[in-house]
């Protein structure tokens, strides 16, 4: 016999296979789906819907600056630097400070609800009641509940946590657990009969507004930031964010204010010390100028220069007039009357003597032409002559004794001019450090005095620190819950658990449902899948049965023929499996029952004598001996054993008989060869309902009379570790000629869609079931 490929096939990935078994499993996605949506639409219909409300400021980098008085100072080294930037001025908006006022103002810290049968109704506003904590005797606490019944006129009861009752009225104060607290009515709205107040501690609050205000910068050289805020309550949204943005404003101006005074009391200390460094560098300019004789060092110094380049040049005069003085002195010194020079730019009286004399010369030169030196007239002459003479001599004398006083009076206003130009870079470089003091001060102190008056004029004016320019505002679409999200989701999910949880369950599953579980797993063939019945159906196959069940075996027995060799005596069938309860018996009455007619008969042999299960199947069983007894009795005959099966009389029966305390042992005695020796010259086919091959060695001792074995696993039932098993029975060579039988199949069975049309052709019809009861078989 050809000998069969064991290996399992490499597994591939069956997209159709796959889809199959999920597709099986409609009913739970349906369901799945109708449970979530279910959820989703009550969580829609009684969720209290959050709204968005939001609010934008836009900031001036001028306002935002401190003062414009101490951003000049700033530039000149002296003020504060500008540090307000928007991600600073955002964590002034988040504040705690800020935020307590908040809560303050709007009594945050008091939350009201109108009783309602599923929810209660948040208040906000003008409510019915209000509540005011007028002290605290419990510092730290997060929250106090109560519940406010019984309106009265003005008086009412109220339920804390242990339902304590606590009478009151409206506007006396009452002492609860955490304080002091005063209710008041507002008459112009109607009092309903029940309401909830919450009283929360006033940090508690403002750590909750911390976590729920959003701030958002969009653009930053904008300058502009959104304060967003998400609630139930719109009105109250709004109110919260328009009161943080007026606490922002009125803190921004309060600063503003705070800055300003401490600006004008820094301006005026700078202005007092810098009038008394103005004052003293007045009085050491004053001094210097008394004491070097200044009134202006840089005219008095032209003038200096100017008085010695004049005095240089009537030096230089002076001294020209002296040499011709002194050579005017030599000639007039010599004896002889000679004309003497005239015109020199001397005295007017010495010019006048000079030219007196020379005329006087030329005159007694002529007169000598026509008479002598005695001659009176000439001797005349020459007394006047050497008179004039010694004149001109005396005045010359005069005038060098003139010039020489002029230069040296000269020479002094020089040496007194060069002695104050020599002072003067000294003087001025001691001036200049005087007036540069002075300037400085004095630029100071009228820039100290206007920015006092810009200052004065900052503080008068009330400019806020930010300019709203959306006032708050709510979005018309809710945040939460949106619809639009939790519908798909709550659909998506419903198809999400099942599939997770069938998935979990196909992958921890590792029980075979159809025959291609087993081909994954083995090379062994596969002859039927036997249809699963129900308890009220018949398990065993009757005479002209078109039943599915009788159609399967007609199946198998078809296929054994291809399977069993070809031999004149009996052809012995074993049945059997890995363990109990995979339908072994059922699988061997059947096909003894289907095997059977009137021109062959089949004999049934029941060789599981540990749990003998083939008498279940007989209407009438016989007491009479079995396979036990034949086995450890050899005086037993044959015949003795043989029952002919009242559902079939073509079909004999060999029951167990006795349950033996050996019976191991009895199958490996020989006896049981000899039996199916006996047998096969009077049956054609012989049936072995044999022990489950897992638990007993019982079926290994008589294997070796099989002509054909036949495995039986169960669907839903059997694990593919069986499939293994019998694979190394066969590889070890302790079966032989295997082929599987699968049993209780269902139509879908796994969810693979494996629908079973036995039946083909006949005339067999059934009641068609509704859809609906299909589904819950299914």
């Amino acid at each position: 016999m050809q000998q069969i490929e064991l290996q399992p096939k490499e597994e591939k990935l069956n997209l159709k296979k796959v889809i199959a078994k999920y597709l099986y499993k409609w009913p739970w996605f349906i369901a799945s789906i109708i449970i979530c949506l279910a959820v989703a639409f009550i969580y829609l219909r009684y969720s209290i819907p959050q709204y968005q409300s939001k609010t934008t400021l836009k900031f001036d980098k001028k306002q935002n600056d401190l003062t414009s008085a101490l951003s000049d100072l700033d530039n000149l080294g002296i003020g504060l630097g500008n540090s307000d930037e928007l991600k600073g001025e955002a964590a002034i908006v988040n504040s705690r400070p800020l935020l307590m006022q908040v809560v303050q103002n709007l009594n945050l810290n008091v939350e009201y609800f109108s009783a309602g049968d599923i929810k209660d109704s948040q208040l906000f506003g003008k409510t019915p009641i209000n509540a005011k904590v007028l002290s605290y005797t419990k510092e730290k606490f997060v929250k106090f509940e109560y519940t406010l019944t019984d309106l009265k006129g003005d008086q009412f009861i109220l339920h804390n946590a242990n339902k304590k009752e606590i009478a009151g009225r409206f506007n006396t104060p009452i002492k609860l657990d955490f304080g002091t607290i005063l209710l008041q009515s507002n008459s112009d709205l109607a009092l309903g009969s029940k309401y909830k107040i919450i009283f929360w501690s006033p940090i508690e609050r403002v750590k909750k507004l911390e976590k729920t205000i959003q701030i958002n910068i969009p653009d930053e050289k904008a300058m502009l930031m959104d304060i967003s805020l998400i609630g139930s309550l719109p009105e109250k949204s709004e109110a919260i964010l328009n009161e943080v943005t007026r606490q922002y404003n009125l803190d921004g101006q309060r600063d503003k204010n705070l800055q300003a005074q401490n600006t004008q009391e820094f301006i005026d200390k700078r202005l007092e010390v810098i009038t008394k460094d103005l004052s003293g560098v007045e009085n050491q300019k004053e001094d210097f100028q008394n004491r070097n004789r200044i009134v202006d060092l840089q005219a008095q110094a032209e003038l200096a220069l100017q008085n010695t380049s004049e005095n240089t040049k009537a030096l230089l005069q002076q001294q020209a007039q002296l040499d011709l003085l002194n050579s005017l002195s030599g000639e007039a010194s010599k004896g002889n009357n000679q004309l003497m020079p005239s015109n020199l730019g001397l005295n007017p009286s010495l010019e006048q003597t000079i030219s007196q004399y020379n005329s006087l010369i030329i005159s007694r030169n002529k007169t000598l032409k026509q008479a002598t030196n005695e001659n009176p007239a000439i001797i005349e002459m020459n007394k006047e002559i050497a008179s004039l003479k010694e004149v001109i001599r005396d005045n010359i004398r005069e005038q060098k004794q003139t010039v020489q006083t002029g230069i040296s009076q000269l020479q002094s206003q020089i040496k007194t001019s060069n002695n104050v130009i020599e002072k003067v870079p000294g003087q001025s470089k001691v001036y200049r450090g005087i007036e540069r003091q002075q300037n400085l001060k004095e630029q100071l102190f009228l820039f100290l005095l206007q920015k006092r008056e810009e200052n004065a004029i900052n503080l008068s004016v009330d400019v806020p620190k930010a300019k709203i320019v959306n006032p708050a505002f709510t979005e018309d679409i809710p945040v939460s819950p949106k619809k639009e999200i939790i519908l798909p989701g709550a659909l998506l999910l419903g198809l999400l658990i099942p599939f997770a949880v069938l998935y979990l369950l196909f992958l921890l599953d590792d029980k075979i449902y159809s025959r291609e579980d087993i081909k994954e797993r083995s090379g062994l063939g596969i002859l039927v899948d036997i249809p699963s019945l129900s308890d009220n159906e018949n398990h065993l196959v009757q005479k002209n049965d078109f039943s599915e069940l009788a159609e399967a075996f007609r199946v198998l027995v078809s296929n054994l023929k291809f399977v069993l060799p070809v031999k004149d005596s009996a052809k012995v069938i074993m049945v059997t499996s890995s363990v109990k309860g995979e339908g072994k018996t059922l699988v061997s009455v059947n096909l003894a029952l289907t095997i059977a007619n009137k021109n062959t008969r089949a004999l049934l042999i029941g060789s599981d004598i540990r749990n003998p299960q083939i008498q279940r199947y007989d209407d009438e069983p016989v007491k009479r001996k079995g396979l036990t007894e034949f086995l450890y009795d050899e005086s037993v005959n044959v015949d003795e054993l043989v029952h002919t099966s009242t559902t079939n009389h073509s079909c004999d029966v060999i029951y167990a008989g006795a349950i033996p305390p050996n019976p191991q042992e009895l199958l490996s005695n020989g006896r049981y060869q000899k039996l199916i020796e006996q047998m096969s010259s009077r049956y054609a086919y012989i049936i072995i309902d044999s022990a489950p091959l897992m638990l007993v060695s019982d079926t290994l001792s008589i294997a070796d009379t099989a002509d054909a074995t036949l495995y039986v696993v169960r669907s839903g039932v059997s694990k593919n570790i069986l499939v293994d098993f019998a694979n190394d029975m066969v590889k070890d060579s302790k079966l032989s000629n295997v082929s599987f039988v699968i049993n209780d199949v269902s139509r879908r069975a796994g969810g693979y869609g494996y629908n079973y049309s036995y039946g083909y052709g006949y005339s067999q019809t059934k009641d068609r079931k509704s859809w609906w009861s299909k589904i819950f078989k299914s």
